[in-house]
């Protein structure tokens, strides 16, 4: 079960492009916990890595249910995070 939704996906593209920056230029990938939350049912846990192939800068997130990691990104990316478009 993949940690990461199309609707997580489409943010996440669509904050690299309202900041200036080309979608080509990033990698994601993640990484799932060895254990999940949830005591009752299953609930993954984990975290995505956000590369910037053009000046190798990156910053790993926590995903899941209920995360928020998308808007943290374009947070990072607005604050220069990921350097300059």
């Amino acid at each position: 079960m993949p940690l990461i939704t199309d609707s997580e996906m489409e943010d996440f593209n669509a904050a690299i492009l309202r900041a200036g920056f080309e979608v080509d230029d990033f990698n994601v990938v993640e990484l799932e916990d060895d254990e999940p939350i949830g005591i009752e049912e299953y609930i993954p846990t984990g975290t995505v890595t956000i590369h910037r192939i053009s000046t190798d800068e990156f910053i790993t997130y926590t995903t899941g249910s209920g995360s928020i990691w998308p808007q943290e990104f374009e947070a990072d990316l607005q604050a220069g995070e990921f350097g300059q478009p």
